[in-house]
């Protein structure tokens, strides 16, 4: 079975409703049905529709059905997307259940449902073998809530976090327009002190605070004169003391009620300028420069295997000849196409088999570019995880399972010496020209990051360019189309016929991204010496609280082999860093490992000791010497209380000083 977030709308057919959208299920072989699921906005209900495999590859093929996009949330659950649970966790005040809690209690529902779902997908009715679980469940559980969750769980990555409730608009009803009573706590001079804030009031309290700011007053002076020179107020004698009076009984604004409404209709930079100056709201910002025959889907089954480019790879620092690199490939089993690529240093480890993992989780777009290659979607369009993936020996015995269990079905490990295992991704690795002759060596010109380029590009050529007439049959032939991988893939691909699981993009990086110490400055984020930075992490306003020398310990997410960008997490939310660097950095230093980067900010941290020690040295060798030079100590004089005495005798001094250096008197 396989389960799609992808959406399909109708624009014609006749089985469906015209300005709707459908999500769509269809099983892994055996059944000729495809399953359309429509839910509803608000994600209270599901509805299951049912059309043959045959019409839908035919409304496809036809424009009757169009495929309209993606999710990979539930859309009901699109402003929580990104955010990490445990952050969001922490933030709550009090809670009865946790959310892993009330997650797993909906996943305990449909538990049973979950092994079987190829089987009630296949079924004349999957919906009455939902509602006959939800019946016979203890306690008894409604069945349209079930279908729901089954459904979502289906559609949505298969994951337990696609069941979460409906939680963002709790706590975010706007009030503001409620004016008909005071909003709030009640005041200590009673419960119907005071007055609602209405919306010519906000114009009222914007237009004093405009005129009366100044740097040179306090809020109490901006807040009293605009009460009495905008909203016309007077003071009198009250029983607890001096206060404000309208004398018509207008309303007016507390002192809370102000500020909370001047916060609220300004910038923060522009009131942090009235309020203190441009100098002192300088100092309170942060700084703002400076991833066959058996198989009828794509992704139904990928197969892993590493293989070492013949090349010695160069050096960064000296450029000599080093052992070369592991490259691993992840390849579909049905089209033969290369899916995902992973490098390491040296032998072939767990990081590369998370890094080939990652390009597969993000896109090929995203993940070329921040190797710093640009691609179109139509030259690597294959994108998706699987349920079925096989790992080499060594390294993939080491993938966390456990930790793996949100996306990852089955996981199978080749035995000891048996390439058959993994015939497909063992059958597409480059091929090297053997020779008889004496022992040679291959010195590349390329170092780690420009290897792992030329190595993605052999990607993308061999899926344009390998022969897959063994995975054509008779209907891809009457097409006319090249028997490459890319062409069967697309083939596939257009029919619906792709098993990927979509992974979100934040959930990727903390998944097979390696978490690194990095550190928050005021001028940005330093890892390892070297400074990163973002439009939108600066937008936080992360920087204005590490002003004025603070610092922030973070952790960073990077890919080892290319620290041309990093991920950092604020709030809960991953941002995006680039390498910050002058027009004076060399063209290319930015793409190197995080191996070499680690070498780099050893030797800067040796050269600042070297400095701090060879410092009063080469301070007392100067002073030495000019008191060889002039016979006096470089600390020569006395120290006195007091400002110099301007005597006669000082008077002549100065006066015989400038007839020497020849100014006149």
């Amino acid at each position: 079975m396989m389960a799609g977030s992808r959406l399909i709308a109708p624009q014609g057919c006749g089985e469906l409703v015209k300005g709707k959208e459908y999500h769509f299920l269809i099983s892994d072989g055996g059944c000729n049905r495809v399953r359309l699921v429509e839910f509803d906005e608000k994600g209270s209900s599901a509805k299951l529709h049912t059309m043959t495999r045959l019409r839908f590859e035919a409304a496809l093929e036809a424009g009757e059905i169009v495929e309209t996009g993606s999710h990979d949330y539930p859309p009901w659950l699109t402003a929580a997307a990104g955010i990490e649970t445990k952050w969001r966790e922490s933030r709550r005040v009090s809670s009865k259940r946790s959310y892993e809690e009330i997650v797993d209690g909906r996943l305990l529902r449909i538990v049973e449902l979950i092994p079987k779902r190829a089987e009630i997908l296949a079924s004349d009715d999957p919906e009455a073998v939902i509602n006959a679980h939800a019946r016979t469940s203890r306690p008894r559980q409604h069945p349209a809530r079930i279908r729901l969750w089954f459904f979502t769980y289906l559609v949505f990555g298969q994951t337990k976090w696609a069941l979460m409730p409906r939680l963002d608009a709790c706590g975010k009803w706007d009030r503001s327009e409620k004016t008909d009573k005071k909003l709030g706590r009640p005041s200590g001079q009673g419960q119907n002190h005071g007055y609602p804030i209405t919306p010519d009031m906000k114009e009222k309290i914007l237009t004093a605070f405009s005129k009366h700011s100044r740097v040179d007053k306090t809020k109490d002076d901006i807040y009293g004169d605009s009460l009495r020179k905008t909203f016309g107020c007077r003071t009198r004698q009250g029983s607890a003391g001096k206060e404000f009076y309208h004398p018509d009984g207008e309303p007016y604004p507390s002192f809370n009620q102000f500020w909370n409404w001047v916060q609220r209709l300004t910038n923060p930079s522009a009131l942090a300028q009235a309020m203190k100056g441009p100098s002192a709201a300088r100092a309170k910002f942060g700084d703002i420069g400076s991833f066959a025959q058996m198989i009828g889907n794509l992704n139904q089954r990928l197969e892993f295997d590493g293989y070492y480019p013949e090349e010695k790879l160069s050096g960064f620092i000296e450029g000599s000849p080093l052992d070369s690199f592991c490259v691993v490939r992840a390849v579909c089993a049905l089209s033969g196409a290369v899916v995902g690529i992973g490098f390491a240093r040296g032998r072939e480890s767990l990081e590369a088999y998370r890094m080939a993992l990652f390009c597969i989780a993000i896109g090929k777009v995203k993940y070329c570019k921040l190797f710093g290659m640009n691609i179109k979607p139509e030259e690597w369009p294959c994108e998706g995880l699987s349920s079925q993936m096989i790992f080499d020996r060594g390294p993939g015995v080491h993938i966390d399972v456990s930790g793996a269990k949100e996306w990852l079905g089955r996981l199978e490990i080749t035995p000891t010496h048996s390439g058959q295992s993994k015939a497909t991704v063992e059958s597409s690795h480059p091929r090297d020209k053997k020779f008889k002759d004496q022992p040679a060596h291959v010195h590349s010109g390329l170092n780690l990051v420009e290897m792992s380029r030329r190595e993605i590009r052999r990607v993308i050529k061999d899926n344009e360019t390998s022969d897959a007439s063994d995975r054509m049959d008779e209907e891809m032939w009457l097409e006319g189309f090249s028997p490459t991988p890319l062409n069967v893939w697309n083939y596939h691909d257009a029919l619906g016929r792709n098993h990927g699981i979509k992974m979100s993009p934040e959930e990727a990086v903390r998944e097979f991204l390696t978490p690194m110490p990095a550190v928050i400055r005021e001028k940005g984020v330093y890892l390892f010496g070297r400074k990163y930075n973002s439009k939108e992490l600066t937008d936080t306003g992360i920087f204005d609280r590490v002003a004025g020398g603070r610092v922030i310990h973070a952790t960073a997410y990077t890919m080892t082999m290319c620290v041309r960008h990093i991920w950092i997490e604020v709030e809960g939310r991953l941002y995006e860093l680039n390498c910050v660097f002058t027009a004076s950095t060399r063209r290319g230093s930015t793409d190197i490992s995080l191996e070499d980067l680690q070498y780099i900010n050893e030797s800067r941290l040796r050269a600042q000791a070297k400095r701090r020690k060879e410092k009063i040295a080469i301070d007392q060798h100067h002073y030495q010497e000019f008191e060889n030079e002039t016979g006096k100590p470089w600390h020569a004089g006395v120290r006195k209380s007091g400002r110099p005495a301007k005597s006669l005798e000082t008077q002549r001094d100065l006066d015989d000083q400038r007839r020497l250096v020849g100014n006149k008197p």
